[in-house]
């Protein structure tokens, strides 16, 4: 029986670690900006970077460190422990026999099936045990043979008086109790009992030598009493220029009087923390109420460091030119990373932070922030004008000029409103933009490296991920031909499904190519690998079964090694949801009868699909492996072979977590329709036609001495000019070829690559029209049991494609 959990725990797990990442992102905004917006006289702080050379004005003790080196002296002191007192040893042995004496009682009790016990018993239970008993340790203590029982607590109480024997001291219980519990789980008794023991062993285990405090706390305080005051004597330097200072400095020169007294401007400080306050709150605001899917831990933490990194970097360029401070860089990550429309609302608030960045210490609102505020505002709407069609890495290239340009304009306008220096103005305006190109250099930069740390699945990323020589497509390539070749046609359905819903359509592709990499692992268990044998014919139907519906797990974990991103390791779970391994459920149903085949053995672990790109793989994928043995493919049967797998997809479940509507699935329909309809397009039917012997244009006749060579015949237009031999100069088996029909000459370049050559005899299986056949099987949920007069039809396609053989061969 599973624990219950508490109420609200799953809730507010979630809550607190978004509250985490979010307080400690506020808390290094509001660093930063009060840092960059105080004045000069407040350069000397604990971590900061002296801004010159300061000398000790008269001999100052380093009290700070001194205390530092003092306290290291006593944390180095052994502390000293009594003698040892025997008599903890027969105490613990007697606590220990009497509770492990009440935990063997509970034998008595047994039930005819233990795991039948309620939480409620079991909790009654242990108010009259000395430890707390869990579910698996009581099954396990009455499952577990009696004189076992009775030898492990034995053991357990040997171990311990063999270590109160020799000496335990004070703080070293925990290390005693992991070596008895090892020494335990090392014999070989079952883990739950051992754990069981070891709780007991750890509640009356105890230090049979104990800390002399008072003998300790002496020695202690002499080791610090001996180390001496540093001292710093007057002249010397404290802090070097560009040296950060150290808390040790900063009270020396505190102690100096060389720190002006009250130089933190409260209102300053308030004023900054309440507005980083309020933009942080309107951004989790945005993402709770119209961004929810993106309202978790790793997007959360992925924002927040892409605004502490802008605004980190817009400080260090504020020290050089405010103009210059690459504000749109943050909104190119956030759109390239997250979401565009988050990334417009981040860009708001990168440009209010990014203003307090220019002069803000005077206490007013001026032009250059404005100016800032301006520029952010104008270059949200330019990223997402070029990043609607294409994310390339020469499209943040070509972004970053057009923020440019815009912050060029806006300076210039701004300027010229408030100021009349021509020259001044074309400089700022140069300087901001400069400030795009930074931007989109820097995020050229970045945008691999949070790729790679949060493994996003970016358009840069698929794309790299949809290489052929990719690791994992190379293997799928060489080991399992047959599934990369129904992987690239399940990817090509996949796309257009995705592109006609306002799906991802990359994304559908790239999780198409890798959803059967799980097969990998036996790729010969799959019908497109096997080249006649098929080992399922002398396997029994459920470990087929449990081979096939092993494939997406083992897929995910294969991803997962592969740090594949998670958008694409959720298609490679839910492609196949929790639908059921049909042909091997019929298999078993006739070879041990439905009452002895349990249905959610052949079912997969799913999940189902939840996004509009992992249905669309879902239903590519069996689209695909049932079109594939369709005889006479025309486009009537094709699409409603289409209609007809989806609805059945539809019927048992599989899509009801997806956010498709209807009307999507008609559009999905006719997507695959026109996909399929290209693939199984009409050939031309080549007729079997003798062509005629080649035959010479002219004789040519021996002209009269002194005559004009006649003009020798010229082949007709479009006729090659080959010359052939003589009949009488061929051997003689060439020469009666003539006689006989002959094929027909070749079909242009286009027709050869559509059909086979004229005057060939060639003949095509067709494979058999897939047959539906009853077969009792279970209602779409898994955990319903299997309902006798239930019927759902087996796709025998779909059976050839997971490894069965068709139905009745």
């Amino acid at each position: 029986m599973k624990k219950i959990r508490k109420t609200g725990a799953p809730a507010f797990a979630p809550v607190l670690r978004n509250g985490l990442i979010v307080a400690a992102a506020y808390l290094l905004l509001t660093v930063m900006l009060v840092i960059g917006v105080a004045p000069e006289q407040y350069d000397i702080q604990i971590g900061m970077p002296a801004p010159f050379d300061i000398l000790a004005t008269k001999d100052v003790n380093d009290v700070v460190t001194t205390e530092e080196m003092r306290e290291a002296a006593a944390a180095a002191v052994e502390p000293t422990y009594r003698s040892i007192d025997f008599s903890v040893v027969g105490e613990v042995s007697t606590d220990l026999e009497s509770a492990f004496n009440q935990i063997v009682a509970l034998r008595e009790i047994n039930d005819a099936n233990p795991d039948s016990i309620t939480d409620e018993e079991l909790a009654e239970l242990n108010a009259n045990l000395p430890v707390e008993i869990d579910h698996d340790e009581y099954v396990s203590l009455l499952e577990s043979d009696e004189d076992n029982v009775r030898h492990l607590f034995y053991d357990a109480t040997v171990s311990v008086r063999d270590t109160l024997n020799g000496s335990l001291l004070e703080g070293q219980e925990a290390a005693a109790v992991s070596r008895i519990s090892r020494g335990l789980a090392a014999t070989g008794y079952p883990t739950p009992l051992v754990a069981l023991a070891t709780d007991v062993v750890r509640k009356y285990l105890r230090a049979n030598m104990l800390i002399d405090q008072e003998t300790t706390e002496a020695n202690r305080q002499r080791a610090r009493d001996a180390v001496e005051m540093k001292t710093c004597v007057k002249g010397e330097v404290i802090v070097r220029r560009g040296e950060r200072v150290t808390p040790a400095q900063y009270a020396m020169l505190s102690s100096l009087g060389l720190l002006k007294e009250d130089s933190l401007d409260v209102p300053l400080v308030a004023g900054i923390a309440l507005l980083v306050l309020t933009i942080v709150f309107c951004v989790i605001l945005y993402l709770r109420r119209f961004a929810r899917g993106h309202y978790r831990a790793s997007t959360i933490l992925l924002l927040s460091l892409i605004v502490v990194l802008v605004t980190a970097l817009c400080l260090g360029f504020s020290r050089w030119n405010v103009y210059m401070m690459p504000i749109s860089l943050g909104m190119m990550l956030v759109a390239i990373l997250v979401d565009q429309r988050v990334a417009l609302y981040i860009n708001i608030g990168l440009g209010f932070i990014a203003s307090l960045l220019t002069d803000a210490s005077n206490g007013l609102f001026s032009v250059t922030m404005f100016s800032v505020v301006l520029m952010s505002m104008a270059s949200g709407p330019i990223v997402l004008l070029a990043f609607s069609r294409r994310m390339q890495r020469t499209t943040t290239l070509l972004a970053g000029v057009m923020v440019g340009v815009s912050n060029f304009f806006c300076t210039l306008a701004v300027g010229l409103i408030n100021s009349a220096e021509l020259i001044s103005v074309l400089m700022n305006a140069v300087w901001a933009m400069s400030s795009g190109i930074v931007s989109a250099i820097l995020c050229i930069g970045l945008q691999p490296l949070l790729e790679s740390l949060f493994n996003l699945a970016t358009n840069s990323k698929l794309i790299e991920l949809s290489n052929p020589n990719q690791p994992l497509i190379r293997r799928l390539l060489l080991e399992a031909p047959g599934t990369y070749h129904h992987s690239i046609i399940v990817a090509n359905l996949a796309e257009a499904a995705a592109s006609a819903v306002g799906g991802n359509p990359l994304l559908a592709r790239v999780g198409a190519y890798y959803h059967d990499i799980g097969k990998l692992k036996r790729p010969i268990y799959f019908k497109e690998n096997q080249m006649g044998d098929n080992p399922h014919d002398r396997t029994d139907p459920r470990v087929s079964a449990a081979i096939l519906t092993a494939h997406p797990r083992d897929g995910a974990a294969m991803a997962q090694k592969a740090r594949i991103p998670e958008p694409v390791i959720e298609i490679i779970r839910q492609h196949h949801g929790d639908g059921i391994a049909l042909f091997f459920y019929d298999k078993a149903v006739k070879l041990y009868g439905s009452e002895n085949v349990d249905i959610t053995a052949f079912r997969y672990e799913g999940p189902r699909p939840r996004t509009k790109e992992a249905a669309s793989v879902m239903l590519a994928d069996t689209i695909e492996a049932a079109a594939r043995s369709l005889p006479d493919p025309t486009p009537e049967k094709v699409d409603a072979l289409i209609h007809k797998l989806v609805r059945v997809k539809l019927n048992d479940g599989q899509l009801d977590e997806s956010d498709l509507t209807f009307s999507d699935l008609e559009k999905i329909c006719s997507a695959f329709s026109t996909v399929l309809t290209g693939v199984f397009h009409e050939r031309i039917e080549y007729p079997d036609v003798a062509i005629p012997p080649r035959q010479e244009t002219a004789d040519v006749k021996e002209a009269p001495a002194g005559a004009a060579p006649a003009a020798k015949a010229q082949p007709p237009v479009g006729t090659p000019a080959v010359k052939q031999a003589a009949p009488e100069a061929m051997p003689e088996k060439l020469q009666a070829v003539p006689e006989k029909p002959q094929a027909a000459p070749a079909a242009p370049a286009r027709e050869s690559q559509e059909g086979p050559a004229a005057g060939e005899a060639q003949t095509v299986p067709s494979a058999p029209a897939p047959r539906e056949v009853p077969v009792a099987a279970a209602a779409p949920s898994s955990e319903s049991p299997a309902q006798p007069n239930s019927a759902q039809p087996i796709d025998e396609s779909d059976a050839q494609a997971e490894g069965g053989a068709p139905l009745g061969n």
